[in-house]
């Protein structure tokens, strides 16, 4: 006759063995989650300074030979004071943002000229940067989403495209500001820093002043920054400033 004398798990043994992977992972998911959270963030700053570098890189180049043919591309307004007078200090500086991307995905090569040669620039330095696919979207741009209610994701939901960028950049081809947003996160690099919000209500800083950019993420903003702030303005070929975003 067979032996059926087989021993299994007792009621008391299985419960202190769920008891102690119970215990584990109160104690490994936490850090799993943490250090997930790390890379993706890490990823998103790395994305970033490649994106500074790519843009820096072939706009110095770009400004050295063509400078007098790219003067267009500088129409924006950047206050560097508080105020309502016409006469407050401001900085003219150029622009890049999803609305540029778009002309450039949808414009025959060859046809661009003032400040969307200098985006198709920019672009096609993005293109050559990255392998990933950058959806077009719609011709919105991404300053006008702004807010708690009208952020960083109800743009990518409603414009049905994967990023938001916005970059600031001056007459020598030095960045200023870079706002990237994707995968849930929004970096922002300004005054040598990059700053990372990964709120769900994290939003493009749009006519805010930039001492937002810090606080938003619970951070200490210079106080410099709570003076400066990209207009909805931008320079016209008469010289006079109309509405931009």
């Amino acid at each position: 006759m067979k032996n059926n004398n087989k021993k299994g798990f007792t009621l008391v043994e299985l419960s202190v063995v769920i008891c102690i992977v119970g215990i584990l992972s109160c104690l490994l998911v936490p850090n799993l989650i943490s250090f997930i959270k790390k890379a993706k963030i890490a990823a998103a700053i790395a994305d970033t300074k490649t994106i500074k570098t790519s843009i820096e890189s072939s706009l110095t180049d770009h400004l050295v030979i063509n400078y007098g043919e790219s003067t267009a591309a500088f129409n924006k307004v950047l206050y560097l004071e508080q105020g309502n007078n016409k006469n407050r200090k401001y900085e003219i500086v150029g622009c890049f943002t999803n609305y540029s991307w778009n002309v450039y995905k949808t414009s025959k090569p060859g046809t661009s000229t003032g400040s969307q040669a200098i985006d198709r620039l920019i672009a096609g330095q993005l293109d050559a940067t990255f392998s990933e696919s950058w959806e077009k979207g719609k011709k919105v741009n991404p300053l006008s989403y702004n807010s708690d209610t009208k952020n960083c994701a109800k743009y990518l939901k409603d414009n049905n495209t994967n990023f938001g960028l916005v970059v600031v950049y001056n007459n020598t081809g030095e960045v200023r500001m870079i706002q990237l947003y994707r995968k849930g996160i929004l970096v922002t690099y300004v005054n040598g820093e990059y700053i990372v919000n990964t709120s769900s209500k994290a939003h493009f800083i749009g006519t805010g002043t930039w001492d937002k950019i810090y606080t938003d993420s619970k951070k200490q903003s210079p106080d410099s920054f709570y003076n400066i702030n990209l207009s909805n303005k931008q320079i016209g070929s008469d010289g006079n400033m109309g509405g931009w975003y």
